[in-house]
């Protein structure tokens, strides 16, 4: 069978499902590519040209047959990934992310070797213009060489930004031509038109040696293209005060430094809520032209750090003088230049706007979460605070299937809840009520270990994303999280806006309903830990001891409980831990090791209330296990690398 044949046949079901190919469809281009096997046409021997999204897709369905149990299938496709990769590395400018796909299709290799599969005639090269013929990718294993320091490259501010503002500035400096810009280095960097130290394979770097950019006659001379490759070669770091400042498009005087901002504060009686009073305003009526890509007058209404910093004409808001702050005057349409805000819109009505200026007049008070988080978190706090358990729940089981669909847009979703939990999935129908009944029962169980009386798990709810495949899941980690799925990983909690949630690919039909339910109970737990506002190592730790004391006939108990003791070597400090810096799969086996032998199943119901009556974590974690995290976890893994097994290991 041909590989036209060949991917027709394995995608059959893909086709059916993301792209609404009918079975009769599908089997007709089967026939056809048959045909043209049978008589040997000379077609066949035409490839399509090289190239990244030809990798990644053959990538994504080896790492699919891997999950599915078919390692053989799985070598063929990562052999012809492999193949890909080697003529893009072989260009005079390989694509931006070329070395990101050999980093995966290094990966899937070992996988398959621990698989048993026959994959040694696979070469993947390093990527970025390094595999020449005769060179070699390194060993699974190998110590890779150390990297050279980079050498000093123009700056930034002083070289970089004349550059921008010469050769780009009308139409993506100031301007938002063809739904690109750059208006501050914060965005240019979000563009992924730059790739740290990869000047050549940089998206930016290529449209001018193209020819496409600049657009009408324009041309970007050798010099300034140099600078722009020696500054992304050095590391295209940013050397100015502020990354999130519009781009200078000619000497301007030096702006007043913006007011300082104050972490969350508790608000006294008779306070204005920024959380729930006024970011919510904020997101409804102005973040759509105050946003992070295209910000009208500079001014970015992203966060509060950002609206206190203001735009063109200096800070948004005054403290304490609500009748001096831009911010009011806009919304009052009074003693300003331009129109009243918010543009094309009816006016705020006279008591939100009041509202605004008493927050201002009350010294810009925060009450949750930091000045740097994004505005719609901020809300969602607030909302989370000050909503009562149903009115919440409504809320986010609402979202729950808007920030699903941002992660598979194109594909029927299924909804579908049972008491405190809502599950979401693209799985069938039956399937998902069963699922959902299930994580009902399990999400009783956990919430007698973790909370009083009657209480919710957490309050509004849990939501429960179930992937009927690792892609989807591989999807969603693209689309919401903005970034790729670890290897390996397979389910995780988080937040997103309103909706909290644990999420989970689906297992096959080797895996036991007891496995099943430590899986769901392990979600279910580390969700309700991250709605309190707990750091992701401490709620995956957590939750996988207390999903081994309500299911504790799972196997996948006892074999993590033997997985953490490996992988507490691969640990190299608290701190790392900690601060969320190591592998995922690195980080929950080892926090659950510590959370099982510090006796923190016994101590997590007084962590939980003390979280619930609005007490800090870092401060509620000292109160209940005598310390504060990174030295109580510092100490444990102390006493654990001085055991005799351990020493071997190290």
């Amino acid at each position: 069978m041909d590989f036209g044949h060949g991917l027709l046949a394995t995608r059959g079901v893909a086709l059916e499902r993301r792209w609404g190919f009918t079975p009769g469809l599908i089997a007709a281009l089967l026939s056809v590519a048959g045909a043209l096997a049978g008589v040997g046409c000379e077609c066949r021997a035409a490839e399509p040209a090289p190239s990244a999204a030809v990798a990644k897709r053959l990538l994504d369905e080896s790492d699919t047959l891997l999950e599915e149990g078919k390692p053989g299938r799985a070598g063929e496709r990562l052999a012809e990934a492999a193949g890909v990769l080697t003529a893009l590395s072989e260009l005079d400018r390989p694509p931006a992310g070329l070395r990101g796909l050999c980093e995966r299709g290094r990966g899937l290799k070992e996988r398959l070797e621990l698989e048993g599969a026959d994959v040694g005639a696979i070469e993947i090269p390093a990527g970025s213009g390094s595999s020449r013929p005769g060179a070699k990718s390194p060993r699974p294993g190998a110590t890779p060489a150390p990297a050279a320091a980079p050498a000093a490259g123009p700056g930034f501010t002083k070289d970089v930004v004349p550059v921008l503002v010469r050769n780009c500035g009308g139409c993506h400096v100031t301007g938002r031509r063809g739904e690109f810009q750059m208006a501050s280095y914060d965005g240019l960097m979000r563009t992924g038109m730059v790739q740290k130290g990869e000047g050549n394979a940089s998206r930016l770097v290529e449209v001018i040696l193209s020819g496409d950019m600049p657009r009408g006659g324009g041309k970007v001379s050798p010099a300034d293209l140099a600078t722009l490759i020696k500054w992304i070669d050095a590391g295209a770091a940013f050397d100015g005060p502020d990354p999130a400042a519009p781009l200078a498009s000619g000497p301007r005087p030096p702006a007043a430094p913006p007011p300082p901002v104050r972490g969350a504060v508790a608000l006294e009686p008779g306070d204005v809520s920024f959380a729930f009073e006024v970011a919510p305003v904020l997101l409804q009526h102005c973040a759509g032209c105050h946003d992070a890509d295209d910000p009208e007058g500079g001014l970015r209404m992203v966060s509060l750090e950002s609206l206190v910093r203001g735009g063109q004409t200096g800070p948004a808001v005054v403290p304490g003088k609500s009748a001096d702050s831009l911010l009011v005057k806009k919304v009052r349409g009074t003693g300003i230049d331009g129109q009243q805000m918010p543009l094309g819109k009816p006016p705020l009505p006279t008591d939100t706007i009041e509202i605004i200026a008493k927050w201002i007049d009350q010294g810009i008070k925060l009450d949750l979460l930091t000045p740097k988080s994004p505005l719609a978190d901020i809300a969602a706090a607030g909302r989370a605070r000050s909503l009562s358990h149903d009115d919440l729940a409504k809320a986010r089981f609402a979202a729950a299937d808007g920030v699903w669909r941002r992660a598979i847009p194109e594909e029927p979703v299924v909804v579908e809840r049972a008491g405190r939990v809502c599950v979401v999935s693209n799985l069938p129908a039956s399937r998902v009520e069963e699922l959902a009944s299930t994580a009902d029962r399990i999400e009783g169980l956990i919430r007698r270990e973790l909370v009083a009386d009657d209480t919710p798990l957490v309050k509004g709810g849990v939501v429960l994303l179930a992937f009927a495949k690792a892609y989807d899941y591989s999807d969603f980690w693209v689309n919401v999280l903005g970034e790729e799925r670890p290897k390996g990983l397979l389910g995780g909690p988080g937040a997103s806006g309103d909706v909290v949630y644990g999420a989970l690919v689906m297992p096959d039909a080797g895996q036991t309903a007891a496995d099943t339910d430590f899986r769901i109970a392990e979600q279910l737990t580390a969700a309700a830990l991250i709605g309190r506002n707990a750091p992701a190592w401490f709620a995956m730790g957590a939750a996988r001891v207390t999903a081994a004391k309500v299911v504790p006939k799972a196997a996948l108990a006892k074999s993590w409980r033997s997985d953490a003791t490996d992988r507490i070597a691969h640990v190299r400090s608290a701190t790392d831990l900690v601060g969320g810096r190591g592998d995922p799969a690195d980080t929950a086996a080892v926090a659950a090791a510590f959370f099982g032998a510090s006796g923190g199943a016994t101590k997590l119901p007084a962590l939980v209330e003390k979280l619930d009556d609005g007490v800090a974590f870092d401060t509620a974690f000292q109160q209940v296990f005598r310390g504060p995290p990174a030295a109580v976890v510092d100490g444990w893994l102390a006493r654990e690398n001085r055991k005799p097994a351990r020493r071997g290991s190290n």
